[in-house]
């Protein structure tokens, strides 16, 4: 099995891309509600909005940041927190998934999140450009990121291996192994298309010296994910048979923060 297989599978079945797809999805959406050229929206303007708001996103259906549980507790707790804000059809998909799942990990200063030892950060792209993401101009974590060697290299990659890398870099920096934990990095890249309203995304583990920009990617847009053990989470009652040995309470508790409460704390300290 390559890396790229045992990657997908288990990012697959575990939900993790369907929490990932969703995220996209609802950003996006969010972001061209109220994109109108007419009113002096630039198409820069989208992938910036939609950069903040995936982050936002990640946090909600992954229960990190500020929309963290304490260990424990079941992912239905709160959610009037998590749903605060979102459109009712974002509300009515987004899967509902182990608040353990994944952590908040990023590298750097640069927004991350982790599933056992794959981590992920973010990147925006110009549409229909995913094979020319020109790494050595990102910034200096990304271009430290897309500089891990191929576990799996190719006869083409013997060029970087001799010190002759295809686009001028010499023997360029890499993350430390011990300092890194043994997680290994991904890229999950995004973009979209203003006028069409089409969107790509895709998962993998960039390459600063090839050619194609990648060692090996996945687009979750041609195979979109399916949630397994996720649950829409739904305005209303929901499609879930909890566990009989678990203990939830129904009292009307508010465990994360809303953006109201986090503001305020921000403005009082």
């Amino acid at each position: 099995m390559t890396e790229q297989e045992r990657v997908v599978e288990d990012l697959s079945t575990s939900d993790v891309f369907a929490g990932i797809y969703w995220a996209v999805a609802s950003a996006y959406a969010d972001t061209m509600r109220g994109y109108d050229p007419r009113r002096g929206y630039k198409p820069g303007t989208v992938g910036y909005v939609a950069h903040g708001l995936i982050c936002d996103r990640m946090d909600r259906v992954f229960s990190c940041g500020d929309y963290r549980l304490p260990p424990g507790f079941p992912a239905d707790a709160g959610l009037d927190a998590v749903r605060e804000g979102l459109h009712p059809k974002d509300v009515d998909t987004m899967p509902r998934l182990d608040p353990e799942l994944v952590v908040y990990a990023p590298l750097n200063n640069s927004p991350g999140w982790r599933f056992g030892s794959s981590r992920w950060l973010l990147q925006s792209f110009e549409f229909g450009a995913i094979r020319k993401i020109p790494w050595g101009q990102k910034s200096h974590t990304k271009r430290l990121v897309a500089s891990r060697p191929d576990p799996e290299p190719a006869m083409e990659d013997l060029f970087s291996a001799m010190g002759q890398p295809l686009y001028g870099f010499a023997s360029p920096p890499v993350i430390d192994d011990e300092e890194d934990g043994g997680v290994e990095t991904y890229v999950l890249a995004h973009s979209i298309h203003e006028e069409l309203r089409e969107r790509e995304l895709f998962f993998g583990r960039p390459n600063l010296v090839r050619r194609q920009s990648w060692h090996w990617r996945y687009d979750l847009m041609a195979n979109p994910p399916v949630a397994g053990g996720g649950v829409p989470v739904g305005r209303g009652p929901q499609p879930y048979t909890p566990n009989p040995n678990e203990v939830v309470s129904d009292a009307p508790v508010r465990l994360r923060k809303t953006p109201k409460e986090r503001n305020s704390n921000e403005s009082s300290g």
